[in-house]
C-alpha cells in the first residue's frame, strides 16, 4: 500500500471541540480472542460509538452477525452521554434475531442479532459488548480495524491469547502496531490501529477489503465437522473433500432419469451439456453463505428431492449426476464478483465465497456455473473469470487460475442506420450485439424482468437522446450462445440540432469512463476485464449530395492501456462513422496514472470536437 493510500485511511481525527460539526465516529473497537485449554475459541468484542448528528444516526442500529453453530450472548448495551452517565440500557426483549437475507435469496444460514439504540439529543454514545463461543472453527481471526466503511474508526485493537503450543499462521497487511508476549504457558499477540478514516470511492479501484489494514490468523490444525489442516492449499482442499464426503450420492430414480436422458449420446461434451441443461431447467438457486461457516454442502439427494440449493448443493448435485455416468469432475471454490478481492495465494485459508465445477476433458476444461438458469454452457463470465480458484481433489487439491476474458469475449457492437428526411424526421434501425456483462445482464433480464424493464434496458443500450422505441426483438436467441443479437426500430427526434444555418450531429456515442484528474485520484486503478466497444453509424440524409458537410478528422490512438479510433467518411450519399474503444484489463499504480489519464483525456477531447455540420 503506497503513501497516498495510507494518507487516505490513516488521516487522524481528534474527537474534541465542536462535536456537532463532526460526523459520527467509532471511538473504540476492541476485539479479544482467547483459545482456552479445551480448544474453544472465545471472542469478546467491545464497541463505543459516538453519534453526533441525525445524518449518521443509523450507526445506532446495531447489527451483530453470527451463525447457528456459535454460542452468542450480548454482555451489555447502553446509551451514555459524554460524561459517562447512562441514559438507557437495552433489554433482552428489545433484541431480535433474523436470518441474514441478501439479494436474490430466500434463505441464508447466517444470523443477525439486531437492536436499536437511538437517542434524540446529540451528541450521545452507544456502548455495547458481546461474546461468541465456538467449539469448532477454521479461523482464529479475520480482522480489520474498521466497523463501518463510511464512518471513521478512532481506536481499534485485536488481542489473541493462545496456549504456547498452539500453532497458528499469521498474515498482516497495512500499518498496524504489533506486539507479541508470553505469560504463564500462553502466547499473546496484539495489534493496534490509530484512526482509519471513512473509505474513498473511485471508479475502477481495488475493493475496500484490499485497502484497509488486515490481520488474518488461522490454526495450523483444526476441527470443523471433521479434522483439517491449513498448512497448505492441498491440506485445505483435502479437508473440504472430507467435509463433503458422501454428499454425492444420487437416488436410483434420478440415475434412471439421467441414463434415459443421455441415451444415444456418445460425445462426452454433449453428455455434460445435456445434464447441465437438465440442472438449469429443473432446479432453483438459493443462497447460503459460504464465508462464515456454511461450507458443508447439502447432499445431492436433497437437491434431487427439493429441486433447489445454494452454490455448494447445486455443484454437488451436478457433480453427482456426472459421476453417475462415469464422468469425473471437481468441486471448485472461488471468490466471485466483478471486483472481488484477490486471493492471497501464499496464505492457505478460507478466502472464497462461491463454488463452481471443473470438468477436465482431453484438450480442455469445462467450467460450469451451476447457480444460473440463463447463462450458457461452459461460460465463466465477469463474475468468476481470471482469478485463483481451488480445485478440490483430496490431497491433490491445488490453486488454478480460471480463464480470462479476452477483448473479443466482451465486444459490444452497435450498428446504427439512421434515415433522415427533409423535415429532419429520423427513423433508426439498430442492431446490437451484446457480450460480457451486457450479455449477462440482458440474459437475466429476458428471463426475470418485465417487458417495461427490458425496454428501459434497451434505451440505455441504444444511448440516443430522446429515443422512442417502436419495436425490438432478439435474433437467433439460443441457450448455447455467449452473445445476444437484438434488432431495434426507433424514432430519434433529437438526433439533429439546428444551430443557426447549420444542422449539427454529435455522432460519437461510446461512453468513456469518467476517471478523476491525476491531482484528485487517490487510489490505484484496477480493470478486471477488458472493455471493448464498437459503433458503426450510417446517416442516410436526403439530398446529402447537394449539401455542404463538415466532418472532423479521424483519430487512431494505441497505447499499452488500450486503443481508440474514429473514422468519418461519405459513401453512397451517406455519412458513415466508425468509433472503436478498447480498454485492456490492467492494474495501474499512482505513478503511472498520469500517463493513463492522458490516454483517456485525449479521447475525451476528441469526442468534444466531433460534431458533424451540415448546411
Amino acid at each position: 500500500m503506497n503513501l497516498r493510500i495510507l494518507h487516505i485511511f490513516l488521516l487522524a481525527i481528534v474527537v474534541i471541540g465542536s462535536h456537532q460539526n463532526v460526523l459520527s465516529q467509532v471511538l473504540k473497537n476492541e476485539t479479544i480472542i482467547t483459545i482456552d485449554a479445551e480448544g474453544r475459541k472465545i471472542t469478546e468484542r467491545k464497541v463505543l460509538v459516538q453519534v453526533n448528528d441525525k445524518q449518521t444516526n443509523w450507526v445506532s442500529n446495531i447489527q451483530i452477525k453470527h451463525n447457528p453453530r456459535q454460542d452468542f450472548s450480548l454482555n451489555y448495551a447502553r446509551i451514555i452521554d459524554l460524561k459517562g452517565n447512562t441514559l438507557r440500557k437495552i433489554k433482552k426483549s428489545n433484541l431480535s434475531t433474523r436470518n441474514d437475507l441478501s439479494y436474490q435469496t430466500f434463505y441464508q444460514d447466517d444470523l443477525i442479532t439486531e437492536f436499536d439504540m437511538y437517542w434524540n439529543q446529540y451528541p450521545y454514545q452507544v456502548e455495547y459488548s458481546y461474546t461468541i463461543t465456538e467449539e469448532e472453527y477454521f479461523s482464529v481471526a479475520w480482522w480489520v480495524p474498521v466497523l463501518y466503511t463510511s464512518v471513521s474508526t478512532i481506536e481499534s485493537s485485536l488481542t489473541i491469547n493462545v496456549p504456547s503450543d498452539y500453532k497458528i499462521h499469521i498474515y498482516q497487511s497495512g500499518d498496524l502496531a504489533y506486539k507479541e508476549s508470553k505469560a504463564e504457558g500462553r502466547k499473546i499477540y496484539s495489534w493496534e490501529s490509530s484512526t482509519v478514516d471513512k473509505s474513498v470511492t473511485e471508479i475502477y479501484s481495488p475493493p475496500i477489503r484490499e485497502l484497509v489494514p488486515l490481520v488474518s490468523v488461522t490454526p495450523s490444525n483444526f476441527k470443523y465437522w471433521v479434522n483439517g489442516s491449513l498448512d497448505s492449499w492441498s491440506s485445505f482442499g483435502s479437508w473440504i473433500s472430507d467435509l463433503n464426503e458422501g454428499t454425492d450420492q444420487l437416488p436410483l430414480s434420478e440415475k434412471i432419469i439421467i441414463e434415459k436422458m443421455i441415451n444415444g449420446i456418445d460425445d462426452k461434451r454433449e453428455i455434460i451439456k445435456t445434464i447441465y441443461y437438465y440442472l438449469q431447467d429443473y432446479t432453483k438457486y438459493i443462497n447460503v453463505s459460504i464465508d462464515v461457516g456454511g461450507l458443508k454442502s447439502y447432499p445431492a439427494s436433497y437437491v434431487s428431492q427439493h429441486k433447489y440449493g445454494d452454490c455448494k448443493a447445486l455443484t454437488t448435485y451436478m457433480k453427482s449426476m456426472l459421476k453417475s455416468v462415469g464422468i469425473d469432475s471437481y468441486y471448485t471454490v472461488i471468490r466471485a464478483g466483478e471486483n472481488g478481492a484477490k486471493i492471497n495465494s501464499n496464505f492457505p485459508s478460507q478466502q472464497f465465497n462461491h463454488v463452481i465445477l471443473a470438468i477436465p476433458l482431453e484438450n480442455d476444461t469445462v467450467w460450469l456455473e451451476n447457480t444460473s438458469n440463463v447463462l450458457p454452457f461452459n461460460y465463466l463470465g465477469t463474475f468468476t473469470q481470471g482469478r485463483y480458484a481451488l480445485i478440490v481433489n483430496n490431497e491433490d487439491s491445488k490453486l488454478v487460475e480460471t480463464p480470462k476474458l479476452q477483448p473479443s469475449d466482451v465486444l459490444v457492437q452497435r450498428d446504427y442506420v439512421f434515415t433522415v428526411d427533409e423535415e429532419n424526421v429520423c427513423q433508426g434501425d439498430i442492431a446490437l450485439t451484446l457480450r460480457g456483462s451486457s450479455f449477462e445482464d440482458f440474459r437475466y433480464s429476458i428471463s426475470n424482468e418485465s417487458e417495461s424493464e427490458q425496454e428501459l434496458e434497451m434505451i440505455n443500450h441504444v444511448d440516443v437522446e430522446g429515443v422512442d422505441l417502436i419495436d425490438w426483438n432478439a435474433l437467433d436467441y439460443h441457450r448455447d450462445s455467449s452473445n445476444i443479437k437484438i434488432h431495434i426500430s426507433a424514432s430519434c427526434p433529437n438526433l439533429i440540432r439546428e444551430i443557426g444555418a447549420w444542422e449539427v450531429i454529435n455522432p460519437l456515442k461510446i461512453s468513456i469512463p469518467d476517471f478523476e484528474e491525476p491531482n484528485n485520484r487517490q487510489l490505484d486503478v484496477r480493470i478486471n476485464y477488458p472493455i471493448n466497444r464498437l459503433d458503426n453509424i450510417v446517416y442516410k440524409i436526403q439530398n446529402l449530395e447537394n449539401k455542404e458537410v463538415k466532418m472532423p478528422e479521424g483519430i487512431n490512438i494505441k497505447t499499452i492501456y488500450g486503443q481508440y479510433s474514429t473514422e468519418y467518411i461519405i459513401e453512397n450519399n451517406s455519412i458513415v462513422v466508425h468509433e472503436k474503444f478498447i480498454l485492456l484489463d490492467n492494474e495501474i499504480s499512482d505513478d503511472k496514472y498520469p500517463d493513463f489519464y492522458s490516454f483517456i483525456q485525449s479521447i475525451t477531447t476528441h469526442k468534444k470536437q466531433s460534431a458533424i455540420l451540415i448546411k
